[in-house]
């Protein structure tokens, strides 16, 4: 097959994987992305590397020829609307043998609807959030927009299927109005940055980590140590991590917390890392629970290695990389029954899902963990489970089943 890959600033994404990937089972893939290597935001850059071939525009750069209708249409609609909408359409003529075609996202989704009203062609729209849909969950900075969400519903109903990445996304994509029967899940792989072949003996490396860790923030050698690793905002649930923690903490001092993440500045909240001091201070627990600002991107694993246990106790999470990436350093999670990642990362023995949002559930659940541990697995198993290539067959077979003229 060829397959179409719609995808913005695909060398900072994960798409970049997939479309290897397609490469490496035998498949040609066309790209279409934006990039500051391209000379303009009217003319292609073109290349091709393996068997996937790129058409690429400038990320920032107008096209002259739209410069003014993307000027006047910048209040609503962005700054390069128009400059976007001729590239793609461009694209798409350009690449009218592919058989299926991939768009990551909605609001990309969107400029791919209005020029398949024009360019008949094949194409599974590509969620993996939850934002502008109407679903039954409210939390301080939740965005919000009839006219977007409008725009979504649209977008979804236009495309030939939906694929969603993971049961969470799904759920959430029916209760905003999307079709049962359109949806397809095909969750997220391990991307080339995640993986840890470069560690040959893993017991050694968490144990390194561990000293390493405890030594950098003065944990006691004794110490048993909780992580929690994203940005620090409210839809991540970390008031529910520190509520459940104190539940554990109150009664084992030698329990700590440790908040990875850039803080956050919330609308009607303030820093969000000064609400979350605020709980662990009426808690007790305050000098149980470190918070260390953002962690490099390269340093991650290590943290996940030196801890005990992670948590994950997010209200939506339409996937989440920090329960994926633990369990390769083979370290356990509790993660909400709101994670999308969590049954896959459960059914290799490596999570446990908390439903509902009771710190006395999580603390018991963090309690147990404590006293009796879990079952030893191994960190190889979710690589495999989601290795690009087994993903990519699976994205084959709902590419296969749109060109068979599904809709």
């Amino acid at each position: 097959m060829k397959i179409g890959i719609v995808a913005p600033g695909i060398w900072n994404s994960i798409h970049l994987d997939m479309a290897q990937a397609l490469g490496e089972l035998g498949h040609d893939v066309a790209v279409y992305t934006e990039d500051g290597r391209a000379p303009s935001g009217a003319r292609f850059l073109r290349f091709r590397e393996g068997r996937v071939d790129f058409f690429v525009i400038h990320h920032l750069r107008r096209n002259p020829w739209t410069w003014l209708f993307d000027r006047l249409a910048k209040p609503w609609l962005g700054r390069r609307f128009f400059t976007t909408l001729v590239a793609m359409a461009r694209y798409f003529r350009a690449t009218r043998d592919c058989d299926v075609y991939f768009v990551e996202g909605d609001w990309i989704g969107f400029f791919a609807a209005i020029v398949a009203r024009f360019i008949r062609f094949r194409w599974v729209v590509c969620i993996h959030d939850s934002d502008y849909l109407r679903i039954p969950l409210s939390f301080a900075g939740r965005p919000a927009s009839r006219w977007k969400e409008a725009v979504k519903l649209w977008v979804l109903k236009s495309a030939d299927l939906v694929r969603a990445n993971s049961y969470v996304t799904r759920d959430a994509l029916i209760a905003g109005g999307c079709a049962p029967e359109r949806i397809r899940v095909v969750p997220l792989h391990v991307t080339a940055w995640m993986r840890v072949d470069g560690i040959a003996d893993m017991a050694a490396f968490k144990a390194e980590s561990r000293a390493e860790v405890h030594e950098q923030w003065r944990i006691p050698a004794d110490g048993r140590l909780l992580v929690t690793m994203c940005r620090l905002v409210p839809v991540k649930g970390l008031d529910l991590a520190v509520r459940g923690f104190a539940v554990a903490a109150k009664s084992n001092r030698h329990l700590y917390l440790m908040i990875c993440g850039g803080d956050r500045v919330v609308p009607g909240i303030g820093s969000y890392q000064a609400l979350l001091e605020g709980i662990a201070a009426e808690e007790g627990i305050a000098a149980q629970v470190i918070f260390t600002g953002n962690i490099d991107i390269r340093e991650v694993k290590r943290y996940f290695a030196a801890a005990d246990l992670q948590l994950a106790p997010s209200v939506i999470d339409t996937f989440n990389y920090g329960v994926i990436e633990a369990a390769m350093v083979e370290t356990y999670t509790i993660v909400s029954d709101m994670v999308g990642a969590g049954p896959w990362v459960k059914e290799v023995g490596a999570a446990a899902i908390v439903p509902g949002r009771d710190p006395e559930a999580w603390g018991r659940a963090i309690e147990t963990f404590i006293a009796v541990g879990v079952p030893p697995f191994a960190g190889g198993a979710i690589t495999a489970q989601l290795e690009p290539r087994r993903i990519a067959g699976l994205l084959l077979e709902l590419a296969q089943e749109v060109a068979s003229g599904h809709r």
